[in-house]
């Protein structure tokens, strides 16, 4: 069994000083392709996230409807990972792991305490450090400013901006219109947000472009984008829910109730969905992502077209998973099984990342060590040794998952409506250790878990029983544990939050509505579950 020792023989310190032969240089701007002057040395960075995209719904991964055909054409000169893992099954702590390289437990980032702590040093700052020019666009309110997730950006933009805003409302009520459902559709959003927010990629693109020809052609640039049409509520076109359902089937689509409230009981025991409406969630959720996979698609040719793609490293990955009725939940909190924790991961850059298929185990934290060596950067002293790059990963590694705070918002949520259901039981923190083929899940209150994914993808046989395994992967996670720190506090006096902000964060199922929530518990600062050792 490994060991942190095993762990840490096989974490690749940083090559320093790389340099790349390059084209000559040309002028930004519509009329000529754009590269970067040979004595700068160092890639462009492009890294899209699909946020709550899970692996095993690509055809890039074989799943059965073809949700990813022009990503799957675009990967083969690209190297695709195959056993990718997420560093928590939801948006704030993993994006802050990816930007930071810690995980959950360590940067203290989490459902409750939603703001990266500032002390924390995030890969921007340190590409900007070493001249950089650095660009955010995120459509996720947990992605922001008021999130403090821009630490290290030069710009940071999103689709509910001043300048955006109207065109963001436009895009996806006529989505909804052309199919004659009037917005807001499925009941998500009663305060008129959600539209500004999800489903509005192409403004991604667009915003991109409006910047990349403001850049200094002399510097190498980071753009770091998150786009949300995977993410509830589900609103592809009917395009993209045609490729995926029947007319009948999508017609239904519109009518089937995916309300927070309506999932939320669901997850809970208290509703049941008919077979015929999971199948249908199931199904747009698919159109989603086929809607991503031509955004992407489409940002590429517009970024080649104006020879941005020109000694960039392109990376596409996934903050995270969703539940699609597994274990009898939906969406993504309270597990950390599979359908949350696998997502994808592919990397296109030719001069230094062979194309091809990747079968070692990775995780979407080990980017953060993978741009920074691409870049030529060195990462924090007190990161380096224990991170590991993509581009030489380890045969074999323990991986870790974590949930370090219990999401309060549909707990509070189901006790207004059923004051008499206990959510005791849902009040948890969990850990997930990826061993070989053993993955081994820690609950706060005891409820552990034991699976062989060889044999049981679906995690539907809990082999906790056999009891000399079970304690030596608790071991092997304790001993994990026992090298993690905290390296942050989120600051408890960052002052309130706007109510637009907790709208648009209700608007997604983040936190309660503002007009019925105690909006301190928005902004707490309570010690994480995951203090507590496994």
């Amino acid at each position: 069994m490994q060991t942190i020792a095993f762990r840490r023989r096989f974490a690749r310190s940083f090559a320093l000083g790389l340099a790349w032969t390059l084209a000559a240089a040309s002028q930004v701007g519509c009329e000529k392709p754009r590269s970067l002057p040979a004595a700068s040395g160092r890639p462009n960075l492009l890294w899209v996230v699909w946020d709550t995209v899970r692996a095993d719904h690509l055809s890039l991964h074989g799943y059965g409807r073809p949700t990813t055909p022009k990503l799957d054409r675009w990967a083969r000169q690209a190297r695709v990972f195959d056993d990718c893992t997420s560093a928590a099954p939801t948006t704030t702590p993993s994006h802050a792991s990816m930007f930071t390289g810690l995980l959950p437990s360590e940067h203290a980032a989490d459902n409750n305490r939603r703001r990266l702590d500032d002390r924390l040093t995030t890969l921007a700052e340190l590409l900007s450090r070493a001249g950089y020019q650095t660009y955010l666009y995120s459509a996720n309110p947990s992605v922001s400013e008021l999130e403090n997730f821009t630490q290290g950006f030069d710009r940071a933009e999103h689709p509910w901006d001043a300048k955006r805003r109207t065109e963001a409302q436009r895009i996806v009520r006529a989505k909804c219109y052309a199919a004659g459902v009037s917005p807001p559709a499925q009941g998500t959003d009663r305060h008129g947000l959600a539209w500004e927010l999800v489903a509005t990629g192409e403004l991604a693109q667009r915003a991109t472009l409006e910047w990349l020809r403001q850049c200094d052609p002399a510097r190498p640039f980071f753009i770091f984008l998150n786009y949300m049409e995977a993410h509830q509520p589900y609103q592809p076109s009917e395009e993209y829910r045609l490729r995926m359902m029947t007319p009948e089937q999508v017609a239904r689509s519109y009518r089937v109730d995916h309300s927070w409230p309506s999932i939320w009981a669901y997850n809970f025991g208290l509703k049941e969905y008919s077979a015929e409406e999971m199948e249908i969630m199931a199904a747009t959720y698919d159109a989603a992502i086929a809607e991503l996979d031509e955004l992407f698609a489409r940002l590429l040719a517009a970024l080649e077209a104006e020879g941005y793609l020109k000694n960039t490293v392109v990376v596409l990955t996934s903050d995270h998973g969703e539940c699609l009725g597994e274990h009898h939940l939906l969406g993504h909190i309270y597990s950390v099984y599979e359908p949350l924790i696998r997502v994808p991961l592919i990397i296109s850059y030719p001069p230094r990342v062979p194309a091809g298929r990747e079968p070692r185990p990775v995780s979407n934290l080990d980017l953060f060590a993978t741009l920074l060596e691409l870049a030529g950067v060195e990462p924090p002293d007190d990161l380096a040794g224990r991170v590991v790059s993509l581009l030489a990963p380890p045969d074999q590694r323990l991986r870790l998952a974590e949930m370090p705070a219990v999401s309060e918002t549909p707990l509070k949520a189901l006790r207004r409506t059923h004051p008499d259901w206990d959510p005791s039981p849902w009040r948890r923190s969990l850990r997930a250790l990826y061993s070989d083929r053993y993955k081994y899940i820690w609950g706060s209150d005891g409820r552990h878990e034991l699976y062989d994914l060889a044999a049981d993808p679906g995690e539907l046989s809990n082999l906790i029983g056999r009891v000399e395994l079970a304690q030596r992967l608790a071991a092997d996670l304790a001993e994990y544990v026992s090298t993690l720190r905290v390296a942050a506090r989120p600051d408890s006096g960052q002052g309130p939050v706007p109510t637009e902000h907790l709208r648009r964060l209700a608007a997604l199922g983040y936190v309660d509505m503002p007009d019925e929530a105690d909006q301190s518990t928005t902004t707490s600062s309570a010690p994480a579950d995951l203090e507590a050792e496994p």
